[in-house]
């Protein structure tokens, strides 16, 4: 899969996620804010950031079939 390609199916993928799993894929791992971070500013637990993330990658790896964290390297 061509660069430009695989961003876009990245971007698609995370579009298609429900709206908690996105705001946290986006803040943790596009925008590389620690689970700290990401609590406070989405004002929920730090073991919700973390299961929802763990979660979402899983949802992304199933969409993208491919490895979840690669593709977020992509989307950077």
């Amino acid at each position: 899969m061509e660069e430009k390609e695989l961003q876009k199916t990245v971007h698609d993928a995370i579009s298609s996620l429900k709206p908690d799993y996105r705001s946290i894929v986006i803040l943790r791992g596009i925008n590389e804010f620690s689970v700290k971070e990401t609590s406070e500013i989405l004002q929920c637990s730090q073991s919700k950031v973390k299961v929802s993330y763990h979660r979402a990658l899983k949802e992304l790896k199933k969409k993208i079939n491919v490895d979840a964290e690669e593709v977020l390297r992509h989307a950077r």
